[in-house]
């Protein structure tokens, strides 16, 4: 999503508007620049020494006074969610089978996924009963079952097909760079180390979550980075001036990702 009022920034983008930039590295933007910096599950992402970087990237660019808004997979929530599914399927049974099996992949899938979308993807493109689709979007929002029955509505538009195009070059592209070099492991090193190549690459795609947060890692974090006065909020909550009519964390009168944790911090 951009906005005239944000500058965004993306390892990778499709939009011109959005500023490309590789998050490991110091910022372009001059010191005490900004009057609020955002974001949202992206830390996670990067390694913990990383992450405060960032942030302490973000303490230098924004004004005295300054907002930063932190939003993440809320671990505590998750642990709370897979500990309550644990106990109901031990009451229940089948019953509740498939809200434990929900939970474990939460905890776990995109730690550990080896392959785009990983076994959270295949499980959102089963058919769900009414009860796991309403539990599901309870957890993680209505975006994740609207992606997995994406037959889309924009496949058979203009866009929607030049779209596809596009990204079947691109992938198409990348995929004989990686089938030449994985071919060149196997001659030397064999197939084990052929697979483990594949793996790699895969999670320097930045896909998998390297970290997770809680209420008190997270703010810990944002004051090692400078910040005070760091709170945690709701996401119709905020100390940024109008934040809310952006809808970044939130669609209508519903949190965009429930699963998350919101915290801000001041630049002193």
């Amino acid at each position: 999503m951009t906005h005239k009022c944000w500058t965004n920034v993306d390892v990778c983008a499709t939009d011109p508007s959005v500023y490309v930039h590789d998050l490991h590295q110091p910022f372009t933007f001059e010191d005490q620049s900004y009057d609020a910096a955002y974001g949202s599950h992206v830390i996670e992402h990067l390694e913990p020494d990383a992450a405060k970087r960032l942030l302490v990237e973000c303490y230098r660019v924004l004004k005295p006074g300054g907002i930063l808004r932190v939003v993440v997979p809320d671990l505590e929530a998750i642990a709370r969610g897979y500990l309550d599914a644990l106990e109901q399927v031990a009451l229940d049974g089948e019953q509740r089978e498939g809200r434990y099996d929900w939970m474990m992949l939460e905890m776990f899938d995109q730690l550990v996924r080896t392959s785009p979308g990983g076994r959270m993807a295949e499980y959102l493109r089963r058919p769900l009963g009414e009860d796991m689709k309403g539990f599901i979007a309870g957890r993680i929002g209505n975006e994740a079952l609207l992606w997995s029955e994406a037959v889309g509505t924009k496949r058979g538009t203009p866009f929607g097909i030049f779209k596809r195009v596009r990204n079947r070059i691109w992938r198409g592209i990348k995929g004989l760079q990686v089938f030449g070099a994985q071919a060149c492991v196997r001659v030397l090193l064999g197939e084990a180390a052929a697979r483990t190549f594949l793996h790699g690459l895969f999670r320097a795609s930045g896909e998998n979550h390297l970290w997770m947060y809680d209420r008190f890692s997270l703010r810990r974090l944002l004051l090692q980075a400078g910040f005070t006065d760091v709170n945690t909020c709701t996401a119709f909550e905020s100390r940024i001036a109008g934040f809310t009519s952006f809808e970044l964390d939130v669609h209508g009168n519903r949190p965009r990702k429930p699963d998350s944790l919101y915290m801000e911090g001041r630049r002193g």
